[in-house]
C-alpha cells in the first residue's frame, strides 16, 4: 500500500522522467526503487527498514550498535544501479539510493556525551542530500507534534481537522520567526505563539451581520439613561470612512465638551463613530473630535482644569 502511494503522487509530477523523489522509511523498498528506475527512469533516494532492502551483504544491526563501532562509519553495495547503504549515526541509518552514493564523503557535526562537546564525523553525499531534501518535513512533523492539539474522536476526519490546524500554526511560527530576525527582533517561542493564537480566537467577537463597505450601519437610539460608547481611536481618526453628520430628533450629550458639571447636548451625531457632538454657530465638536492629536501639539485642556502656565 506503501509503494502505491508514491506511484499515485508520481504520477502527478508533470515530468517524471530524471526526476528524484525523497521519502522516509515508510514507502521506500527496493521493488519500488527497480520499478520506478525501470519503468519511468525515474530516481529515488529515501531512508529504509531492514527487511524492505532485499537482504543485502551489509553490516548486521548488532553489529553496527556495538560501542566499539564508532559513530560515522558506514558499509555499502550496489548493483544494477540501486545503491543500499547502513550508517551509524545515533542508530544505524539503512538508505537505499538510485541516485546519490557515498562520494564525496563530507562532515557532519553531533554531539559527544563523553566530551560534552560536538566532535565531526564522517557523512556520506546521500546522507547531506536526504536530509537537505527531507529536512523540512522532519522539522515540520517535530513542531507540529510538540503542542499538539488534543482532539480524540472514534471519527477520523476530526484528527485530521486537529492535525491542520497545528501544521498551520507551525508553518505561520516558522514565517514569524524568519521575519522577526530580519527585522532584528527576538522571536518568542512557538509555545507563547499559540498561545497567542488561542487567547485572540477565544476573544474575537465577529460582526452580527455583514453590510456592504458603503452601506452605513443602523444606528439605534440610546434609551433614557443608557450611556453611548465612545469608539476607538482606530475608527475615531480613520479618514478612509466618511465620518459625515447626521440628524437625530433625540437630543444626546455631546461626548467631546460635556464634562460633568457643564453637559451639552446635540441633535448630529457621527454616522461612523456613532456618538453626539456638537455642532452649531458657536461650536463646532464634530471637527475638533476628529482630529488626530499630533506628537508635538500640547493637548487642549479641560475646561475644569487650569492651564499649565497657571
Amino acid at each position: 500500500m506503501s509503494s502505491k502511494l508514491v506511484l499515485v503522487l508520481a504520477k502527478t509530477i508533470q515530468v517524471l522522467k530524471n526526476s528524484t523523489i525523497y521519502a522516509d522509511n515508510y514507502f521506500t523498498s527496493i521493488q519500488l526503487v527497480e520499478f520506478l528506475r525501470d519503468k519511468y527512469q525515474c530516481r529515488y533516494v529515501g531512508t529504509a527498514r531492514p527487511n524492505r532492502i532485499g537482504n543485502p551483504p551489509l553490516m548486521s544491526k548488532k553489529e553496527m550498535e556495538k560501542k566499539s563501532t564508532p559513530r560515522g562509519t558506514l558499509d555499502y553495495v550496489s548493483c544494477n544501479g540501486v545503491f543500499a547503504m547502513c550508517w551509524k549515526d545515533n542508530k544505524q541509518v539503512t538508505v537505499l539510493s538510485s541516485d546519490a552514493g557515498v562520494e564525496p564523503l563530507s562532515t557532519a557535526k553531533r554531539w559527544n556525551k563523553d566530551t560534552r562537546k560536538k566532535v565531526e564525523i564522517q557523512c556520506p553525499a546521500v546522507i547531506k542530500e536526504y536530509n537537505g531534501k527531507m529536512g523540512g518535513i522532519d522539522k515540520s512533523d517535530m513542531l507540529t507534534h510538540l503542542y499538539k492539539t488534543p482532539m480524540k474522536s472514534r471519527r477520523w476526519y476530526i484528527r485530521l481537522y486537529g492535525y491542520i490546524i497545528d501544521l498551520c500554526t507551525s508553518n505561520s511560527w516558522v514565517l514569524y520567526k524568519r521575519d522577526a530576525i530580519a527585522l532584528l527582533e527576538k522571536p518568542m517561542p512557538l509555545k507563547d505563539f499559540q498561545l497567542k493564537i488561542s487567547t485572540f480566537a477565544r476573544t474575537y467577537k465577529n460582526r452580527p451581520t455583514r453590510m456592504l463597505r458603503n452601506t452605513p450601519e443602523p444606528f439605534v437610539l440610546p434609551r433614557k439613561g443608557q450611556r453611548t460608547s465612545r469608539p476607538s481611536d482606530n475608527l475615531r481618526y480613520d479618514y478612509s470612512k466618511f465620518h459625515c453628520p447626521e440628524f437625530v430628533n433625540q437630543r444626546m450629550t455631546c461626548k467631546f465638551y460635556s464634562t460633568k458639571d457643564d453637559i451639552h447636548r446635540s441633535r448630529w451625531i457621527c454616522n461612523v463613530c456613532k456618538v453626539a457632538l456638537c455642532l452649531n454657530d458657536s461650536r463646532n465638536c464634530f471637527q475638533d473630535f476628529h482630529a488626530a492629536p499630533l506628537p508635538h501639539r500640547p493637548l487642549r485642556p479641560h475646561r475644569t482644569q487650569r492651564p499649565l502656565h497657571q
